[in-house]
């Protein structure tokens, strides 16, 4: 049987341990992270440089955090080449995949406006942008 401290701090370095995170695995993690809102014409937008990381890695974070809306109809990889795949569900209409070298470019078109993900590798970091648009 697992001996447990009561202790606050001790408890969470064990909940930690659980989920094979460490405390300061966390903490590293939120600071890897650097964002900031940007206006675009008739819309709205995020820019992230994430440290050490890689496409594959940001991609599977959009989905899991649902860092955008319907990102349950995103493919579970990234493709290795261009793809579109049709949804038409909760208004949207597709998903396009724009693959090149050292970046993803996703446009989910919805029946009144599209919402650009883009994705690109430079050096050990990943510039991830979320642009959201009104028709």
């Amino acid at each position: 049987m697992k001996k447990v401290e009561i202790n606050n701090s001790n408890h969470k370095l064990e909940s930690a341990k659980h989920t094979g995170v460490t405390k300061t695995e966390e903490k590293n993690v939120e600071k890897t992270e650097d964002c900031k809102d940007v206006k675009v014409e008739m819309g709205s937008g995020r820019e992230c440089t994430i440290q050490n990381t890689n496409l594959n890695k940001v991609y599977e974070n959009i989905i899991k955090n649902k860092e955008v809306e319907e990102s349950d109809y995103f493919l579970s990889n990234i493709p290795s080449e261009n793809k579109s795949v049709e949804v038409n569900k909760n208004g949207l209409i597709s998903i396009d995949y724009e693959i090149s070298k050292n970046k993803v470019a996703i446009s989910m078109n919805y029946e009144g406006g599209i919402t650009e993900v883009t994705l690109e590798k430079i050096n050990n970091t990943v510039k991830k942008s979320i642009y959201h648009y009104a028709d």
